[in-house]
């Protein structure tokens, strides 16, 4: 077949099938499936998958724990402290007749949780389609995109369409929350390919690059009570504020030397972002004690760029404390604690000469008739587990939508199905 013959098949076939993708789409949405360390709620939603996969025919599946992949637990880039039980990887395969060019598309099924509530457009797991956007928890990040790749390998298999080289289409899980040893149990097991295809909320871009980062915890301790009986106290929240308050000055500091050793970064203004998601201090009940906390703390997620180590991040980081601590020391008694919370998310780039890259361009081009962005991921992901431990070139590229991690989360439908046509279009392409 000529390509523009695979293009107005890949055009027809998913316009015939964009009622089917919407209901899944809508339907994953309404399955929660939480990541709430260190526990997991995704065998609901997994076992649905998997039951909708088994009706499709020339398919072979998997389904596993990632605890069950032998020799996970040694492996360098797995991440201890989390807990496996019924947290199912699901895994889908339309074998390639002559083990021509593979792709694999890889999705997390898990979300962050519910929260911050209320929601106001919709309920947290509504998966309601109003107006352009389907809405609820893990629409945009990301169930929405996988309905979109789970549609390709179901309209291949309805119409028997046989490919040269292996599609792979998965749904891990255990990648919020600086997870990814779903993503590692796959790779283990076997299911690798020429390219992987992450369909994270991108907004369309072409993203080869990806940036790292980790959480971080910085408490202080204090002398706690409200000095009554004439006991000396010292106060945390006045050390922490000012380091707290400082963090907008260490943002500001770190993208004056941004790092940038990648070539899909260069143009951005303020590549390293810094989130201060969480702070605590004191009795937090209401009609709690009064009086000086013991303990102040917050956590911040810090970003990095492509070439940057997880030893260069600690050691900036503490530097920069440290300095605060020396100019003020008559807020310290004591010296703040700086934790990593989360393990290292590895920031990467793919060689932009990999032939992946172009093919992805130039089938977007076609089916949109518009030129691609090619640029760098503004968000860290699990895409370092298949490029930087399996030499797996790595693109995300997903849609467009809002408020991921936040109320009304929603992602465009509209993009739902231009996906599902680049991602079939590139298959017939890729693997044949």
């Amino acid at each position: 077949m000529q390509s523009d013959s695979l293009l107005g098949i890949a055009d027809r076939y998913v316009e015939d099938s964009k009622s089917d993708l919407l209901k899944l789409a809508s339907k994953l949405v309404r399955i929660p499936s939480e990541n709430i360390m260190p526990y997991g709620y995704e065998k609901e939603a997994q076992d649905y998958l998997y039951d909708y996969l088994k009706k499709l025919d020339g398919i072979e599946l998997d389904y596993f724990t990632p605890i069950e992949v032998e020799g996970i637990e040694n492996h360098p880039a797995y991440r201890q402290g989390r807990n496996y039980k019924d947290r199912p990887n699901v895994v889908a395969v339309r074998k390639g007749s002559r083990g021509n060019r593979s792709v694999i598309f890889s999705s997390h099924i898990d979300t962050v949780s519910q929260k911050p509530l209320p929601w106001i457009e919709s309920k947290p797991f509504s998966g309601k389609i109003s107006d352009g956007k389907l809405y609820g928890r893990g629409a945009f990040d990301m169930k929405g995109a996988l309905a979109s790749t789970i549609m390709v390998l179901k309209i291949i298999s309805d119409n028997k369409i046989f490919l040269k080289g292996d599609l792979i289409v998965e749904s891990v899980v255990d990648e919020e929350n600086a997870g990814s040893n779903g993503t590692l149990a796959s790779r283990l097991k076997g299911y690798n390919a020429d390219v992987a295809i992450l369909p994270e909320p991108s907004l369309l871009d072409i993203c080869p690059a990806c940036k790292g980062g980790k959480v971080y915890r910085i408490s202080l301790k204090g002398r706690a009570g409200t000095g009554y009986g004439g006991e000396l106290i010292s106060n945390p929240v006045y050390g922490l504020s000012l380091i707290a308050y400082n963090i907008f000055n260490y943002e500001k500091m770190i993208n004056k030397n941004p790092h940038l050793e990648s070539f899909y970064y260069k143009e951005e203004k303020n590549p390293r972002t810094v989130i201060l998601d969480k702070v605590q201090a004191g009795d937090l009940d209401v009609g709690g004690n009064i009086g000086i906390p013991s303990e102040a703390w917050f956590s911040i997620f810090i970003n990095t760029m492509p070439g940057f180590t997880e030893e260069m991040l600690d050691k900036e980081l503490k530097a920069f404390v440290k300095n605060i601590v020396k100019k003020n020391k008559d807020l310290f008694t004591e010296e703040p604690e700086i934790t990593g919370v989360t393990r290292y998310l590895w920031p990467f780039e793919v060689d932009r000469n990999n032939t992946a890259i172009n093919e992805l361009a130039l089938t977007y081009k076609a089916v949109t008739k518009e030129e691609p962005v090619i640029t760098g991921a503004k968000f860290a992901c699990d895409g370092f587990i298949f490029n930087n431990y399996f030499s797996i070139p790595t693109i995300i590229f997903g849609p467009r939508g809002g408020n991921a991690h936040a109320q009304d989360e929603y992602v465009l439908v509209e993009d739902l199905v231009l996906l599902a046509k680049i991602f079939l279009y590139f298959s017939l392409k890729w693997c044949n």
